[in-house]
């Protein structure tokens, strides 16, 4: 327990200096380091820098929290103002050596790996993280899409490959932009010497726009989910979606109550501890209209401790499928996310408070308003206004 708690706190400082932008704080062999881009130890120029380790000589424990912050800030201090001197900081006894590291690529990815765990629990949220990264930093298996464009871990890693496998993707294509983001982590981590070269690629490259989402007919997409709730894998839960504008993850922990309210658990890719929120129906008659009170559920769970990533994230890649497969021949197509887009943009039309509803949805007032204030029309605009008006009068 005592372990946690120093990891959790640790954790908290690290967040802290990130957010002042200080920088971070290490564990290695048993003792606390700092990691910051400096000069050379050996000829100093402040126009060269390189990501280094500061040894502190601290053992990794609670009580040296505090002084390893002070330190922290220190050095960031030292560096905005180009006085740090190695030689005030570097401990004989505890300098880091440094190791001759395999280049080799499948050798990297390992210590990636392990150092992507190194401070965090193996959950359905972390692993989710890494598999996001690992989609793309990970060798070909038997598993592999044979269009897909991976690494060959067999090659050493270096600035040349890399640029040349960023180079097979689609100009402006979102795995361009993201094979080229991971690749560089990947570089940075390994502290191979072509990082600016990189870095310089990466800022000319022309990076993945998102299309701007067309703006989902309420009608419509209510006469599409009417066609489909009668199937009964799915059927409960694309009306659901509609109804109540939860996340896709969300929706098998949803249990509609009565007065048009449903609690379901908070999922999202933060780091904020999953809670059970109260969602709205809108508009309330849905719930009877889809018979939502009825349902036959394949997989579902009640609190953050039964959520299983893995089982949600099936559930909601085969409706996804099944949604693509019934909307193949239809002249206007939309996919799972936009009947949530949908709730937000409706939830903007009526009397509910932003703040509620944005509470409703499991994210801020801020994202709200971005999301769906700015997507509604001047049309839309006016008859919210006008209706304001009209009750104020009455």
């Amino acid at each position: 327990m005592a372990n946690s708690s120093f990891e959790t706190r640790l954790d908290k400082l690290n967040k802290l200096l990130k957010a002042e932008k200080v920088g971070s704080v290490y564990i290695n062999k048993e003792s606390f380091y700092l990691r910051a881009y400096l000069p050379s130890k050996v000829n100093p120029d402040w126009t060269k820098l390189k990501q280094q380790w500061v040894a502190t000589g601290l053992k990794a424990d609670r009580d040296n929290l505090a002084k390893v912050e002070k330190l922290a800030r220190k050095l960031s201090y030292e560096k905005v103002n180009e006085t740090f001197i190695w030689a005030n900081w570097l401990a004989s006894d505890e300098e880091l050596k440094p190791e001759n590291k395999s280049q080799k690529l499948s050798d990297i990815y390992k210590r990636f790996e392990k150092a992507y765990f190194k401070n965090k629990q193996r959950t359905g949220a972390t692993e989710n993280g890494w598999k996001a990264i690992a989609q793309y930093l990970a060798p070909r298996n038997e598993r592999t899409k044979p269009n897909s464009i991976k690494l060959e871990h067999h090659k050493l890693l270096t600035a040349d490959y890399i640029i040349s496998v960023v180079e097979k993707f689609p100009a402006e294509s979102k795995g361009k932009t993201d094979m080229m983001k991971y690749c560089l982590r990947l570089a940075k981590f390994a502290e191979i010497p072509e990082i600016p070269r990189l870095e310089k690629y990466s800022e000319k490259m022309s990076k993945y726009q998102p299309k701007k989402r067309e703006k989902l007919d309420l009608d419509y997409a209510t006469q599409v989910v009417e066609e489909l709730r009668s199937d009964k894998r799915f059927g409960w839960a694309i009306a659901a979606l509609l109804t109540y504008g939860c996340r896709i993850s969300e929706v098998w922990s949803l249990f509609p109550e009565e007065g048009g309210i449903a609690d379901c658990v908070t999922i999202n890719k933060s780091k904020k501890a999953s809670e059970i929120r109260s969602t709205i129906a809108l508009p309330p008659q849905n719930v009877e209209k889809f018979d939502l009170y009825n349902i036959e559920r394949n997989y579902e769970y009640k609190t953050p401790e039964q959520y299983d990533g893995e089982r949600a994230k099936a559930e909601g890649y085969a409706m996804a499928k099944w949604l693509r497969d019934y909307m193949k021949d239809k002249k206007l197509k939309f996919q799972l996310y936009d009947l949530r887009h949908l709730w937000g943009v409706q939830s903007a039309k009526t009397n509910l408070s932003t703040a509620n509803a944005a509470r409703a949805m499991g994210h801020s007032v801020v994202l709200h308003e971005q999301t769906y204030h700015e997507t509604m029309s001047k049309e839309d605009t006016k008859e919210i206004v006008r209706r304001k008006l009209l009750e104020e009068l009455s």
